[in-house]
């Protein structure tokens, strides 16, 4: 099964423009058929005439989050107090994603700021499994992430097991775990069997070097040339979000794709 490879524009084309809509046009003129982006604040009728005009697939876009708060701005899923602020922010996403046909939102946890661990996991369950039911109704998957310490200190959701958990608990075949192939490597290691380990509950993938995040083809821990022909075996056959950080500039970097035998 052919591996295809969306721009994750939280990361690329952002040397050379400063708003999503801008990214998007730069993605599709650079061979991109897909894109991953944060939700656009600001700039919604841009990035939806963007996306109209290239044709591109929006195949993930990031829960809104509150840019005014720190404890907010990596998202509000878990965060106690913060459940009508979750759900303005669930609505306003699938608003959007309704709008570009994007078919999953990516469902971000949170900060750790202190206090119970149990109330903040109380909280997500809760959350995800009012999420399940209004994506349900529009036809969308929810997607959760763990991250690692180094990218994201204080993340709440911080390994695969825990978030092996909550999804038990919510019970929702439409919420599902994002594996970062990044974070996974700095989390877990043995990547091969993490994957196995995890398979029925992995409903998208990202990808970057380990450890400075940059292109796959990279001097790094982990060997894409294999980890590709894994993913390829997997059976996944959504689109693999390239969220690393350009060593150089994002035109130049993308001789990987071709170096390991794939295209765009």
């Amino acid at each position: 099964m052919a591996l295809k490879f969306a721009a994750n524009l939280n990361f690329l084309f952002t040397e050379r423009a400063g708003t999503i809509a801008e990214r998007i046009r730069l993605a599709h003129q650079n061979g991109f058929r897909a894109v991953e982006i944060p939700y656009p604040e600001g700039e919604t009728s841009d990035v939806v005439s963007a996306v109209k005009e290239t044709g591109i697939v929006v195949s993930l876009v990031n829960l809104a989050f509150d840019k005014t708060d720190d404890q907010l701005r990596f998202g509000s899923t878990s965060v106690p107090g913060k459940e009508q602020l979750f759900k303005n922010q669930l609505d306003d996403t699938i608003g959007f994603a309704k709008q570009v046909g994007c078919g999953k939102i990516h469902l971000t946890a949170g900060l750790f700021k202190g206090g119970q661990e149990s109330d903040y996991t109380k909280t997500y369950t809760s959350n995800l499994k009012v999420a399940a039911e209004s994506l349900r109704a529009s036809k969308l998957v929810g997607v959760i992430e763990p991250i690692n310490k180094y990218a994201v200190p204080g993340y709440y959701m911080n390994s695969y097991a825990k978030a092996a958990a909550v999804l038990s608990e919510v019970g929702a075949d439409n919420i599902r775990l994002l594996a970062d192939l990044y974070h996974l490597q700095h989390l877990h290691g043995n990547v091969s069997k993490t994957l196995e380990e995890y398979k029925q509950l992995i409903g998208h993938f990202q990808i970057a070097q380990v450890p400075h995040r940059h292109e796959p083809d990279v001097a790094g821990e982990l060997d894409y040339g294999y980890v590709f022909k894994a993913l390829q075996e997997f059976g996944y056959d959504g689109w693999v979000g390239c969220e690393y950080k350009p060593k150089t500039t994002t035109v130049e970097g993308l001789s990987w794709v071709s170096k390991l035998g794939y295209t765009l």
